[in-house]
């Protein structure tokens, strides 16, 4: 059994040839989308067992890598959010009223919240120019870490998802492009070519590289933030060739966990089936996260 170790490989299809005459649309609107449903990312998600042994090791890459940098992970966040980091603008039709409340930083340590009246006769006292639901601890129910709650509608990239696929695909190494590895000296070479565009000449930042990473996956367009739409929107970063080919979960998201065990694109259109991944899969990364409180990811 052969551990690879390099550099995230993207799964492809070999390219199917284009029928001739009229092309034939099916019936009910456009085909659904690849990859596992909603419910299906949902059951794996919370089905997910991470590998005991491998703990220490997921733990290590959660605290000084991803956590370490926090702060520039969020920053590509409020760029793309325009710096409104902190979910919906403040809507004129509710007085001014922001939806979203910021979030806590994650404390390390457990607090213990003091009584601060009934939830319900403080929610409808609050003065209109103050935000109006409160989410770290809305019952004041003792013992909180303060997990991350990513608001699912807010339209605000989840910083933690920017912060696994970096893992992914660059080791976590502030050095090279977000899009595939490639040195931050240079543009891309590797799929996609030529990036970032319209950000001036190299070398560049890997915040800039970032940013242009996430625009052109179109992330900033997207709204809808729940469970499944971020294992679909990971998996997709990937490709969806293990699960097109039949070949079982994709590693990229379940590899040191229950729902994979071996398989593995070595090389382009090159499966194989005795190869394992040595990287952390990214659910495995958000679900170790959300066990220790770090992050709350809404399933619906």
């Amino acid at each position: 059994m052969q551990t690879h170790t390099g550099a995230t490989v993207q799964p492809k299809d070999k390219p199917k040839r284009k029928p001739k005459g009229k092309t034939r649309t099916k019936p009910g609107g456009p085909a659904p989308r690849p990859g596992p449903t909603n419910a299906e990312y949902i059951q794996l998600f919370d089905t997910c067992e991470l590998k005991k042994e491998k703990l220490g090791e997921i733990d290590k890459v959660i605290d000084d890598k991803i956590l370490a940098n926090r702060a520039r992970y969020e920053t590509v966040v409020a760029t793309l959010q325009g710096r409104q980091l902190f979910g919906l603008s403040r809507t004129p039709a509710l007085g001014g009223i922001s939806f979203f409340q910021p979030r806590d930083f994650y404390s390390p340590q457990p607090q213990v919240q003091q009584p601060s009246g009934f939830f319900f006769q403080d929610l409808f006292n609050r003065s209109p120019n103050t935000n109006v639901f409160d989410f770290r601890n809305p019952f004041n129910i003792g013992f909180r870490t303060n997990p991350d709650f990513f608001n699912a509608g807010s339209g605000r990239v989840p910083w933690a998802m920017i912060a696994v696929i970096h893992y992914l695909e660059c080791s976590s190494d502030f050095s090279k492009h977000l899009h595939n590895g490639d040195p931050l000296t240079g543009y891309t070479v590797k799929h996609p070519p030529n990036r970032p565009k319209n950000a001036g000449k190299p070398p560049f930042t890997w915040e800039v590289s970032a940013v242009d990473a996430m625009r052109l996956k179109q992330f900033d367009k997207k709204q809808n933030w729940t469970l499944p739409e971020v294992l679909y929107t990971l998996e997709a970063y990937n490709g969806f060739g293990y699960h097109k080919n039949k070949k079982g979960n994709t590693p990229y998201l379940w590899s040191y966990s229950n729902h994979y065990t071996k398989g593995k694109y070595v090389r382009d259109f090159k499966y194989d089936s005795n190869a394992v991944s040595a990287q952390i899969g990214a659910a495995v990364l958000l679900k170790r996260m959300e066990q220790r409180g770090l992050i709350y990811l809404p399933r619906f």
